[in-house]
C-alpha cells in the first residue's frame, strides 16, 4: 500500500526558508519512492453538517497494515520500520527519526488539505460510474480522492476545525513533476495563512 500520503505536519517557527528545505527534500524523496506493492504509477452522499457528532466514529488507532497477497502482487521493499514495508528507490535514507518527528504545534486549529495526485480515483461501479482521465485517474473531483477531502473537511469543521481544502490539479496532464507543483501551491497557500502548522496531503491509498 501506498504511505506517502499520511499527514505531514509542518513546523512554523522558522517559516520560508525551513518549509521549502522540509518540504522539497520530503517530496524529491518521495517522488521517487514505491512503497510495497505499489505501481509505478508513471506507466500510468453529502455528509450531513448537522449530523449528531456523538455518532461519528473516532479514528482508530495501532491498526496493522494488510497485506495483499492475491492478484499475483508479489511484496518489494527494502526497507522495514514496524509494520510498513518500504522500496525505496530514491538516494534519500530513509531514518527512524524521519518516520517520527518530534514536532510540537502551537496551532493546530487551521488546516490546509490538498493533494499531490488529486486525479487518483478508484474502481468504479454501476452506480458510482466515471469517466476515466487515466489509469484509475479522473478530472473528475466527485470522483477522485479530491472528494475524500471534501468530506474530511466537512468532517473537521463539525469539530471546529478551521480548514482550507486546496483541489488544484497537481497531475494533470502531466504526472511527472507532481510534487513540485504541489510544493508551489502549499507555499502558496502558506503566504496568505502564516499561522497554519498542520498540511495533510491526501492520496488515495491501493492498487490495482
Amino acid at each position: 500500500m501506498k504511505q506517502h500520503g499520511k499527514i505531514r505536519q509542518v513546523a512554523n517557527s522558522s517559516r520560508g526558508s525551513n518549509l521549502r528545505r522540509m518540504l522539497s527534500t520530503e517530496l524529491h524523496m518521495m517522488d521517487n519512492l514505491i512503497v510495497d506493492g505499489e505501481e509505478n504509477e508513471d506507466i500510468h452522499t453529502q455528509v450531513n453538517n448537522e449530523e449528531n457528532l456523538d455518532s461519528i466514529e473516532e479514528a482508530k488507532t495501532n491498526v496493522a497494515t494488510e497485506e495483499v497477497t492475491e492478484n499475483n502482487i508479489t511484496p518489494k521493499y527494502n526497507s522495514v520500520f514496524g509494520s510498513v514495508k518500504v522500496k525505496n528507490e530514491s538516494n534519500k535514507e530513509i531514518t527512524e527519526e524521519i518516520l517520527t518527528p518530534n514536532i510540537s504545534l502551537e496551532n493546530n486549529k487551521d488546516i490546509i488539505i490538498f493533494h499531490t495526485h488529486t486525479c487518483e480515483s478508484y474502481t468504479p461501479s454501476e452506480q458510482f460510474n466515471y469517466e476515466m482521465t487515466g489509469s484509475y485517474r479522473t478530472t473528475d473531483l466527485n470522483y477522485s480522492v479530491a472528494r475524500v477531502g471534501t468530506e474530511l473537511e466537512k468532517y473537521l469543521t463539525n469539530y471546529g476545525y478551521n480548514v482550507i481544502h486546496n483541489q488544484t490539479y497537481h497531475d494533470y496532464p502531466a504526472y511527472n513533476g507532481s510534487y513540485g507543483r504541489s510544493l508551489t501551491t502549499v507555499e502558496n497557500i502558506l503566504a496568505n495563512n502564516s499561522d497554519a502548522q498542520m498540511i495533510i496531503d491526501l492520496h488515495r491509498d491501493a492498487v490495482r
